[in-house]
This record gives structure tokens, sequence and C-alpha cells, in this order.
């Protein structure tokens, strides 16, 4: 595996001094709002009276007032206050996971990786337990919303410190699966979040008023999850009477999990950027209304407007073929991809709650199934789509380049 690091720093001064750069780096790598390392909202190796205490919560809360103001959020409730600060914070954390993830691929000692792990996990953990204590303060304020954020943060803080503790005296093996445990659940809170944020912001008719920055990413503008919303919320507001067909693809990648262990965190996000990029260049240019979005994860879906099941089904199994011709190389190893893909048509009293339910549970058919196949859901049940074998190009997504611009 080639270093992504401290390379040149350990094949010029040795060994010996890329440790001793690693651990300069790991003491740098500090949570926005911290002192010493500890984190917002964290306790510092000193006491502190009670007065400053309250006078640090003041400051803090200050200091979220002006990075809302610069990230272009204008939140209207503390719960949504709280979301929009769970959302940035998250994103911020991942790349300090991210940045130890790429440490573990380096011939560093995996005790220091995991001492850093555990402080940062520590850390978050103090973060998320000062949310769940702002979540509680609004409970005199009946809201669903407030109620799904503060089961999120509770179970997350749960997760979190049980990942944290088994960290203790670990080998390199537990090490790395204790980072990909704390990957995957800092992945799950940050779409969790993204998800009941959506939700709010549909329920009160205000997802035109956040920033395009919310809305896409990449050079190739892949819709997020809120782009999503917005889309079908602009799409519906010129079809009140919902005459034009809709047809959404979801699609999953097969036994990604794994494969972003063996690679590392920093290729999986290449992979899956640049798998989006493929996505678009799948899709129809000279008909119909087109569009990708990355929903969560390694799940995307794909918005086909005025489009039927039918044809939905047809272009979906043509993309399924695709991917199965596809493969990510990683100097002179390649991996094979294969995705599930679910296919429904919007129906015309359907609303988010309804044709997401429906599209999550025909791809958990098409995963029981084995992967690698397409589904249609036509309301009553799932069926597998059986086509002919299209004629596909061979795809072969490169890896090791974007990653070590990144780093």
């Amino acid at each position: 595996m080639v270093t992504i690091v401290f390379a040149l720093a350990a094949a010029n001064l040795g060994l010996g001094f890329a440790l001793a750069m690693a651990l300069d780096r790991l003491a740098v790598w500090s949570i926005p709002g911290s002192e010493g390392g500890v984190g917002a909202g964290g306790r510092g190796d000193g006491a502190r009276s009670e007065g400053e205490g309250d006078e640090r919560a003041t400051v803090r809360s200050d200091d979220w007032s002006q990075k809302l103001k610069l990230a272009e959020v204008d939140p209207k409730s503390a719960v949504e206050r709280l979301l929009w600060i769970v959302k940035l914070e998250t994103s911020s954390h991942r790349e300090h996971l991210i940045g130890l993830d790429r440490a573990f691929f380096d011939p560093i000692s995996p005790q220091l990786i995991a001492k850093e792990l555990r402080q940062r996990l520590e850390a978050f953990h103090l973060l998320l337990e000062s949310w769940i204590a702002e979540a509680d303060a609004e409970r005199e304020q009946p809201s669903p919303t407030r109620d799904a954020l503060e089961e999120l943060l509770l179970d997350q803080a749960f997760q979190l410190k049980s990942c944290a503790d088994g960290l203790a005296d670990a080998g390199r093996d537990e090490v790395a699966r204790q980072l990909a445990t704390a990957m995957a659940l800092i992945n799950g809170l940050r779409d969790r979040a993204d998800e009941i944020l959506c939700q709010l912001l549909t329920q009160q008719d205000r997802l035109h008023t956040i920033a395009d920055r919310y809305r896409t990413y990449g050079e190739r503008t892949t819709l997020t999850r809120l782009g999503l919303a917005s889309l079908f919320d602009e799409w519906w507001s010129e079809d009140e009477e919902h005459v034009r067909l809709v047809s959404l693809v979801m699609l999953d990648l097969d036994r990604f999990e794994p494969f972003t262990r063996r690679v590392g965190a920093a290729r999986g996000d290449v992979a899956l950027l640049r798998f989006g990029d493929m996505l678009h260049d799948l899709l129809r240019k000279d008909r119909g209304f087109d569009r990708v979005a990355r929903f969560s994860g390694q799940r995307f879906v794909m918005f086909l407007g005025d489009t039927s099941s039918k044809n939905a089904s047809k272009g979906a199994e043509r993309i399924r073929q695709t991917i199965e011709a596809t493969s990510f190389s990683m100097g002179e190893e390649t991996s094979e991809v294969t995705a599930s893909l679910a296919v429904v048509e919007v129906g015309k009293s359907e609303g988010p709650d309804d044709f997401i339910v429906r599209l999550e549970s025909t791809l958990s058919d098409c995963k029981k199934a084995g992967g690698n196949c397409s589904q249609l859901n036509s309301g009553d049940e799932s069926v597998r789509i059986e086509l002919p074998q299209y004629q596909v190009n061979v795809h072969v997504i490169e890896l090791d380049e974007e990653v070590l611009q990144v780093c």
C-alpha cells in the first residue's frame, strides 16, 4: 500500500523522524472551539468555577452564531439551530477521522493512533452530551423533530462511548476495526441529521431558503439530500396536480464497507465522488429530465422526470449492467463493483415519506436476493427486472492519483 502522509519524511530521515512528525500532526488536530484538543463543551485539565463554565457556554453560543452566519444559515428555532450545528460539526470531526485513517496506512504505531482516536471520540462524546442537554432543554415545546434529534444523539453517544472503550490496549486489527466503526457512526450521524433537517425544512416549506452550497456538491453538481428535496419542491410547484410522471432509482453499492476498510476512507470518498461522476455520464442527454443525488453513504438516487416506471426500469438495468462492468483501480490492484437498484414511479398522492419508504423497502429486497440486481416496486410488491444483456462499455475508476493530490 502506497504511504500517504509521511512517505517522504520516512524515506529521507527514517522512521523515528516520521513518528515524531506524526505525533506533532496528531497533536494539532483539535476540535473547533476546543482548548488543548479537548473539544467544545469539553473538560480541561484544571478545575473550573461555575461562573467560568457559564461564561464559556456564552462564548461558545456567540461563536456558533458567527459560524452559522458565515455558513449562510438562518435557523428559525432552537431545534433547527442545533441540527445545523450537528451537521457542520460532524463534518469537521469526520475530516479528523479521515486524517487518522490515512495515518493508519503508514508505519506508525497503532497505539499512537488508538490514543489519538480515543481522545477524539471522548471529546466528541462530550459534544454529544452537550447537544443532548440542549435538545432536552426544549422538551417543553412538543416537537417530533426535537424528539428524533434527541433519540439520534443519545444512540450515537452510547455507541461512540463503547467504541472509545474498545480502544484500551488494542492491537492493530482492533484499532482498524474501531476506526472503521467510528467512521461508520460519524457517517450515520451525518446522514440521519441531514434526513431530520430535510424533513423539518420540507414541513415548513423553507427548502427554497437554504444556500446553494447545501443543495449540490462536486464539479458535476450532484444533488445532496436537501437538493433532491428542493428539486421535488420546485417540480411540484410547477405541476400542482402531479400530472407529469416521475420515477426514482435508488442505487446502493454492494459490499462497499469492506472495500473502504481495505483501501482507507480517503480512497473510499474519492471512489464515491468518481462513481457519482460516472452516473452523470450515464444519464440521458437527449430527452427527459434526469438528475443524480447522493442520498446517504454509498447510496444514490436518480430523479427521472417525465419517465414511466417501465422506461425507468430499462434505464436502471442498463446502469446496473454498466456498473457490473466497472472496477476501481488502485495501483496494480483492481476491485470489481456491483450495485443493487430499486425503481418506483411516484404516485400522484404520494409524498416523500411514502415513496422513500417504498424505495428503501425495494432496495432491501434486492440485498436479500444477493445484490447485483434491480427490482421494480409497482405499489403492491417488488419484482425483479429481467431484461436482455445490453452492450455496455467497461469503466475503470482510478483512485490513487486523486487521493495523493488530496493528502
